[in-house]
């Protein structure tokens, strides 16, 4: 095994645990690929995992005012962005899903 890691090394370990987790790898392949990426055995592997899931956790615990801001202001750059670069069908697009999560009738 290799030389003890750091707590930015951890960090960025944890995080790409958490995007494997997202992509849905089993802990197998989560395990594989810690042994042949940073030399970690499953013990070392099992801590990535448990910190990357309390992650999820957290993330999970949004309350619906929150993600509706953040998807909100999210669809407004997708509209900034779209408009911008004139392809309006996209504009079009997120303001109307903006309208919908607003609860905004259109008709």
């Amino acid at each position: 095994m290799g030389k003890k890691s750091t707590n930015l090394q951890i960090q960025e370990r944890v995080n790409t645990v958490y995007q494997l987790l997202i992509k849905s790898y089993s802990r197998f392949e989560i395990v594989q690929y810690a042994s042949e990426k940073w030399d970690v055995g499953d013990r070392q592997a099992d801590e990535y995992l448990a910190r990357a899931r309390q992650l999820i956790a957290k993330d999970s615990e949004i309350e619906r005012p929150e993600w509706l801001a953040a998807a909100i202001a999210r669809l407004v750059e997708y509209e900034k962005r779209a408009g911008r670069e004139e392809n309006l069908q996209v504009a079009i697009k997120a303001l109307e899903t903006q309208a919908k999560l607003l609860r905004f009738d259109l008709n």
